[in-house]
């Protein structure tokens, strides 16, 4: 799993365990943020659909 899409993860399961705490009830700003990481890990499994890191140098072996 990428850093990113595991740090994602661990933000998700403590605002999951924040919202469970507080009966759901959070406060508005946490809640935003939750929906921030949501998007954030609907967007991390999607799939990339150009190869941004173009060309390998020239002087690179060859697979």
């Amino acid at each position: 799993m990428p850093v990113v899409k595991l740090h994602l993860t661990a933000a998700a399961a403590s605002l999951h365990a924040e919202a469970c705490e507080t009966g759901g009830k959070l406060p508005a700003n946490v809640k935003r943020i939750a929906h921030f990481v949501d998007d954030a890990l609907r967007e991390a499994d999607r799939e990339a659909t150009t190869d941004v890191r173009g060309q390998p140098p020239e002087d690179w072996a060859t697979p």
